[in-house]
């Protein structure tokens, strides 16, 4: 029986791989963005009005676990579909050997 890492040409697999990192830096600018932007509304009431310490903090929290929901589904391997671990600059996946970079 073949490999899944067979079945898929590096090149596939790199491109695969640089779309989800690209997609995971994204999103964590956003998320840092968004909680700054809270935050900024939280110290700033004569922008957009008063809100509650605890909205603030639901809605920095939400947005946390939001991006690690997210996280959890984006930083796979290509292949195998298993996590790529914390390793940002990961070169070959522990699982499967797929090379990603």
């Amino acid at each position: 029986m073949d490999s899944p890492i067979k079945s898929m040409p590096d090149d596939q697999v790199k491109r695969g791989f640089a779309m989800r990192k690209r997609r995971q830096i994204i999103a964590a600018a956003a998320t840092m963005m968004l909680i700054l932007f809270i935050a900024l509304i939280s110290k700033r009431p004569d922008i957009f009005g008063t809100f509650a310490r605890n909205d603030i903090l639901a809605a920095q929290v939400l947005l946390i676990v939001i991006f690690v929901w997210f996280s959890i589904f984006n930083w796979r391997c290509p292949v195998c579909k298993k996590s790529v671990g914390p390793d940002f600059e990961k070169r070959i996946c522990k699982h499967c050997g797929a090379r990603l970079q």
